[in-house]
């Protein structure tokens, strides 16, 4: 079945939702980096989940066809090429300009199923989770403070903000990117 956006109503009977349950991202955040994440407050994950989890079953209830958007960047980049190509471009669009830096976070993701992979850069990559032997840049030597080398993305179960669909039509919002770059 083909299936397509079109969006002509915020208020009409809503049919889909894309929704994405509160995991990992949410540990990862870190009192200190709570501005840079561009988050007030960091949720207590068990609750957040519960939440979520009942804000979807009442969603089902209603006829609402629920999916998660883990899910679907999962199935969408299944095929060993295009993970490839999504990988390069997120390690691009997250400002990694170092080329150790690009082959250890590469191997690393790569190394995973693809769902764990998804699950691992919505969550972020600290420090700790990879080795790498030196620093070959001024940007990785101003960022040794920092733990992480990928950002969580807390942010993710906002779905609406970083994107929405009027029409048939996508509309990405990239000022919460650029707000943190």
């Amino acid at each position: 079945m083909n299936s397509f956006i079109n969006v002509t109503s915020e208020i009409g009977k809503l049919k889909k939702v894309l929704l994405h349950r509160p995991g990992k991202e949410v540990e990862n955040l870190i009192p200190e980096y709570l501005g840079r994440l561009l988050f007030d407050d960091i949720p207590y994950l068990k609750i957040a989940r519960q939440e979520h989890d009942r804000f979807a079953e009442v969603l089902r209830e209603n006829g609402v066809e629920v999916l998660y958007l883990e899910e679907l960047a999962a199935e969408a980049i299944e095929n060993e090429d295009i993970k490839k190509e999504f990988l390069e471009e997120f390690l691009y669009e997250s400002g990694i300009t170092s080329e150790t830096l690009k082959e250890a976070l590469s191997s690393y993701l790569l190394s995973m199923p693809t769902r764990e992979m998804i699950d691992t850069i919505m969550a972020g990559v600290r420090k700790e989770e990879i080795e790498i032997k030196e620093a070959h840049s001024l940007s990785e030597l101003m960022m040794d403070d920092y733990p992480f080398y990928l950002d969580p993305m807390p942010n993710l179960y906002f779905t609406r903000d970083p994107g929405a669909s009027i029409g048939n039509g996508l509309t990405i919002n990239r000022m919460r990117t650029e707000a943190r770059r």
